[in-house]
């Protein structure tokens, strides 16, 4: 038990570093879903993405504290970062999709309701947002139909925002809007 001592209690202040980053991670979130006023069914993806690279984290850690040797160690982690490496180069949209899933949640005024009209290359799509995921964006067309379109796609693509669920949406429309017809948002015609 005496051998063990240090590693214990290496292994005691990592999990609770590992329980006090998740809890800041979700006050965090939490503090961004409520000041936006919305977002609330992407939050959930968002914190298991995030609790999965806390636990990657604290898993290296455990490793190291418990004595798995170094060379070990390298050898493991250059294996699987060579087998990831090359399974994003074949899918570099992967990677590319969650984060563009991040960045919309955190940063885009865009919400699950809001009517938007994509103006990609190739198509002009208008619909509802319905569902953002890790990796796609689903659109509920005039038509009923449902269209998905990868979040990176959503991201390079300019969009607006036609009509929206609630009042921080109006707002970027009426910005939208305003700056289209030529009058400055938020004042009135006169």
């Amino acid at each position: 038990m005496e051998t063990y001592r240090t590693q214990l209690v290496e292994t005691a202040v990592c999990l609770f570093a590992f329980l006090f980053i998740r809890y800041l991670g979700k006050y965090i979130i939490r503090n961004a879903v409520v000041r936006a006023s919305f977002k609330a069914k992407e939050e959930k993806e968002v914190m298991r993405l995030l609790n999965l690279l806390i636990f990657l984290v604290l898993a290296v850690i455990l490793t190291a504290i418990w004595g798995v040797k170094q060379s070990e160690i390298l050898l493991f982690a250059t294996s699987v970062i060579t087998v990831l490496g090359v399974a994003f180069f074949a899918e570099m949209s992967i990677l590319s999709n969650v984060t563009a899933c991040i960045v919309l949640f955190f940063q885009h005024p865009v919400k699950i309701g809001d009517t938007i009209k994509v103006l990609d290359d190739q198509h002009k799509i208008e619909g509802e947002l319905i569902d953002i995921t890790y990796f796609f964006v689903f659109i509920r067309t005039a038509d009923r139909g449902t269209i998905t379109i990868p979040n990176s796609v959503l991201l390079k693509s300019p969009f607006y925002i036609v009509g929206s669920s609630g009042t921080d949406g109006r707002r970027a429309a009426d910005a939208i809007q305003g700056g289209a017809s030529g009058h400055a948002p938020g004042r009135a015609e006169g």
